[in-house]
């Protein structure tokens, strides 16, 4: 386990009438809880530091003048040695962690953390040490500030479970883009080789320069079936997408807060699935927000013209996304995290551009009353702003 005692604050005096006899109790609790804070150091670890090396296929201990430029240093941990001990990692850089090789989490400079020796030991009680990694692009030397300590005053601690240490497995990273591209790839091809005319009609991308409305029957039909497997299509996209804001901000809804045996290929799926049918039914009651609205700005005609090309660009746009992300996780490898914010500036400037192209798209093809659909428009691409594919993508955002 690697639990992470914290200091607790002082506590606050409140009013200067207090009694003396409730003061008195203050001062008592406060230098009670000062004394369990304290921390003895055994051991600083100046000597234990070793570095791999590639050619021999081995570790070897740290030599100054010969691995003072290297990007990532290692300790030999042995917890039976150090019995109620902490490892105290006080970081003086920012750092990748790695346990035994797996990446365990990303250390901020001047983050505090200490890991509960015998804790760890549970975990693995076989194993008589553990190699613990430092990794920084611009480490020179050795990371600072890093021992072993004890506490000598009082046993209780507070204590968080090692396995609730939210690791970045690398087979989750992986299963994951196998998932999502072999379905992805699976669900075009059956598109393209049952409904051509259709895999075309939205992939079209001259359509944003020729301002046209083309596919009369594809317009007409929104539920025929392969308007619904092109939806389905852009619903795991966009669920796909998502996944991406788990990475990130690892939100309690995600798997990547479960043990790891439980971040399998399944678990994904079900994370997916879920995602996906809720994008599904978003867009299915899309249509019916477009024919209530068109209705009351007397725009007929025009609901089953919008839901198309709302499908078609998004259909455009969240597919170039998804890929583009895509690529460049699998060539940075599974410590990538996309910034979120970039990504949603874009996402931002996908929908005002679109706003922009609607108008003048309806206007050419349709003979609107252009107030009427200036304002249906504003208050339909407008809630995509605050609701809907945010909703899911970028839910810390809203």
């Amino acid at each position: 386990m690697f639990p992470f005692p914290y200091l607790k604050s002082a506590i606050n005096l409140m009013s200067h009438q207090m009694r003396s006899r409730f003061f008195l109790c203050l001062l008592f609790l406060m230098s009670s809880m000062g004394l369990r804070a304290q921390w003895e150091t055994v051991n600083t670890l100046e000597k234990d530091w070793s570095v791999y090396q590639k050619t021999w296929g081995t570790f070897l201990p740290y030599v100054p003048n010969q691995h003072y430029s290297y990007h990532s240093k290692s300790l030999f941990v042995h917890p039976k040695e150090y019995p109620k001990g902490y490892l105290t990692i006080d970081a003086d850089n920012q750092y990748f962690l790695f346990l035994n090789g797996a990446f365990q989490r990303k250390l901020e400079k001047g983050q505090l953390v200490q890991i509960s020796l015998d804790s760890l030991q549970k975990v693995s009680p076989s194993k008589p040490f553990f190699v613990l990694t430092f990794y920084a692009q611009n480490l020179e030397g050795l990371p600072q500030k890093i021992s072993i300590q004890q506490r000598y005053v009082g046993d209780k601690i507070s204590k968080s479970d090692f396995l609730n240490f939210r690791n970045r497995n690398t087979q989750v990273f992986y299963n994951f883009f196998s998932f999502s591209f072999f379905s992805l790839l699976g669900l075009l091809g059956l598109l393209i080789a049952f409904f051509p005319k259709y895999f075309h009609a939205y992939f079209r991308f001259s359509d944003w320069i020729h301002f046209e409305l083309k596919d009369e029957v594809i317009i007409k039909r929104p539920f025929a079936f392969p308007n619904l497997l092109v939806i389905f299509i852009l619903s795991l996209v966009i669920a796909c997408i998502s996944f991406f804001n788990g990475m990130t901000h690892q939100s309690k809804d995600t798997f990547f807060d479960s043990p790891e045996n439980f971040q399998s290929l399944g678990t994904i799926a079900i994370f997916l699935s879920s995602k996906t049918a809720f994008a599904f039914m978003l867009f299915l009651m899309r249509y019916l927000m477009y024919r209530l609205f068109s209705s009351l700005f007397k725009l007929d005609y025009l609901a089953e013209a919008h839901f198309y090309k709302s499908m078609q660009t998004n259909f455009q746009f969240f597919i170039l996304l998804f890929l583009g992300i895509g690529i460049f996780a699998l060539s940075a490898g599974p410590l990538f995290k996309p910034n979120l914010t970039q990504i949603s500036y874009l996402v931002d400037a996908y929908f005002l551009i679109r706003t922009i192209y609607y108008f003048r798209l309806f206007r050419r093809n349709f003979r609107f009353n252009q107030i009427s659909l200036f304002a249906y428009i504003l208050i339909m691409e407008g809630q995509v702003l605050f609701f809907g594919l945010r909703e899911l993508i970028f839910p810390e955002y809203i």
